[in-house]
């Protein structure tokens, strides 16, 4: 009783109550009664006969509890329950029963009445905390209900969230194709099923040509614009089964079941020649035309026993495609014969022989390329830590490999002055970051320690036996064609070859891109004009004169933007 009293004083109690009773002498006790009980309360009732009385009312106004007799003229109080639960609307009812219907109680309960008062000699007393009891209840009722229903809601609106983050870790946020964590995942998928059941599964991986050459032409707004159209068409022009992802950059990668090398290269030479026909970024108002390069791997024709060792044939034939003149189809069953042939020059001719030697060959490339994708990560990590050299390693990677083509080197030489390039600087990341974020010149102190930077990268690489020779050219990028360089003070010829290119791509863009910490970034001509003046002291005339051919030939440059006839003196000097 003393709970009852501490709700009933709350001032928590039904505002409107309807009360349907056809016996008048009911009716005038339970009328004083609640006269009484409302006295001083917020509080109304209204007292009709009859269920059709009820709901006239019911419909005009809203009430926060009914209090009804069982038996009414013509109806019951069980079918004014009925019209009520017909409204669909949250009232509690109280059925009021003759002594000695209390057999119906069970049934009240069972069919929605919230409770039931027995017409006793005393019913009139108790009359209103059973109002107030059942009201509480009611209310305590509503509230759960409506923690239950903002309970599904937010579980939905979670499920949702879940939803959209499921497809975030597998989407990638620009281009919306599946990422490279999720590829990985499909592709061992992939390629567990078409093991087991004996059906070819194809790999192509697409190059975008000179991609670098788009962002800085036209922003890199416009790059990532071409980079979602290219993946709007990718998808749209595939089968369902098939599964296209980016892979990074502007690589992406297409899984084709049930596709040999036949349908995968019929398919991927449609895919060139629809790509060039393409015009990209006219959102932006602009006319982009692009090229790709493709490379294929194929199960089962190429010897392959896990997924990994199909991405990387697909990237070596994507590599052949590249260096071929770009704008290709390469199949990895084509580079994979150029070794035969090669080996048939020393008279090797035992099938299972080249097939070993193969093997040998490429699973020492793919040691050192899981070596050189995972320094990569160091490498990015040293440069967000310095947003001024963000990129710098990728893009002296790609100008010495340009550098070096254009001076004849052979494919392998390439790929090893193109890590040397990507391995440059990773000594820094034993420099501390006072000294390596300085946003001011060093002193000479700094200098000093800055320096051995060249010598720490060549003792972090060195142990690594494949790539001995790109420890070499990290050794001396800082040497000076003078002699007047650092670590050994080599001069001319005495430094490597892949030293002195990956030291003038180092130099080009610093004054490009990553020298805004100490004065203002140069155009291309501004820089070649510093690289011109400076050959035959500071760089090897032969690399600058290199880099300049391969600048006009991609546009990037024009003849008459520097002093040929100074470029010349320090050539024949060099000669």
């Amino acid at each position: 009783m003393e709970e009852k009293k501490e709700m009933h004083s709350s001032g928590t109690y039904p505002k409107r109550v309807l009360v349907v009773e056809d016996d008048q002498d009911h009716a005038f006790l339970i009328e004083k009664t609640l006269e009484r009980w409302a006295n001083g309360k917020d509080c109304a009732f209204e007292i009709v006969d009859s269920v059709e009385r009820a709901l006239e009312r019911f419909d005009a106004a809203s009430f926060d509890l009914i209090l009804s007799d069982y038996h009414l003229p013509g109806k019951t109080g069980f079918e004014l329950l009925s019209e009520v639960q017909k409204r669909s609307l949250s009232v509690p009812l109280i059925l009021m029963t003759a002594v000695g219907d209390e057999g119906l109680a069970t049934k009240a309960l069972k069919a929605g009445f919230f409770d039931y008062i027995t017409k006793s000699d005393d019913y009139i007393r108790m009359l209103p905390n059973a109002i107030m009891d059942a009201y509480q209840r009611h209310l305590l009722r509503e509230e759960e209900r409506k923690r239950g229903e903002d309970l599904v809601q937010k579980n939905a609106e979670l499920n949702v969230k879940n939803e959209h983050l499921a497809e975030l870790s597998v989407s990638d946020d620009l281009t919306g194709l599946y990422n490279h964590r999720f590829l990985h995942e499909k592709f061992a998928e992939e390629f567990a099923r078409c093991s087991r059941y004996h059906y070819p599964l194809s790999c192509l991986m697409i190059d975008i040509d000179h991609f670098k050459s788009i962002n800085d032409s036209y922003g890199h707004q416009a790059g990532d614009r071409v980079l979602k159209e290219l993946a709007d068409f990718l998808s749209s022009y595939l089968r369902r089964a098939d599964t296209v992802a980016r892979y990074g950059g502007e690589e992406f990668v297409i899984l084709l079941p049930h596709a040999g090398y036949e349908g995968a290269a019929t398919l991927a030479e449609r895919l060139r020649k629809k790509v060039m026909d393409i015009t990209f970024a006219q959102s932006l108002h602009l006319q982009i035309r692009i090229t790709v390069s493709i490379g294929i791997s194929s199960y089962p024709d190429d010897p392959i026993d896990q997924k990994d060792t199909m991405l990387f044939y697909a990237d070596k034939a994507l590599y052949r495609a590249k260096t071929g003149g770009r704008n290709r189809v390469c199949l990895y069953q084509a580079v994979t014969k150029e070794y035969a042939n090669a080996a048939l020059d020393v008279k090797i001719k035992d099938d299972q022989m080249l097939e070993l030697r193969q093997r040998l060959i490429d699973i020492s490339e793919m040691a050192k390329r899981a070596y050189i994708e995972a320094t990569k990560a160091l490498i990015s990590a040293l440069e967000v830590k310095d947003q001024q050299t963000l990129g710098h390693a990728a893009r002296v990677s790609y100008l010495s490999a340009d550098i070096a083509r254009e001076m004849g080197f052979n494919l392998e030489d390439i790929r090893i002055v193109e890590h040397g390039g990507l391995l440059h600087d990773i000594g820094k990341i034993c420099v501390k970051e006072t000294i390596l974020l300085k946003p001011t010149g060093f002193t000479d102190e700094e200098y000093t320690k800055m320096k051995i930077h060249s010598v720490l990268g060549f003792q972090i690489v060195k142990p690594i036996k494949f790539l001995s020779e790109e420890a070499s050219i990290i050794l001396h990028h800082h040497e000076r064609y003078d002699g007047s360089g650092y670590p050994h003070h080599l001069k001319g010829k005495e430094i490597p070859i892949g030293s002195r290119i990956v030291a003038v791509a180092d130099a080009f863009d610093t004054m490009r891109v990553a020298c805004s910490r100490y004065k203002t970034t140069l155009s291309v001509p501004e820089a070649i004009k510093e690289l011109v003046d400076c050959s035959g002291t500071q760089f090897d005339p032969e690399v600058v004169h290199a880099l300049i051919q391969a600048l006009v030939k991609k546009g990037d440059l024009t003849g008459g933007t520097f002093d040929r006839s100074k470029l010349d003196d320090a050539l024949k000097h060099a000669a």
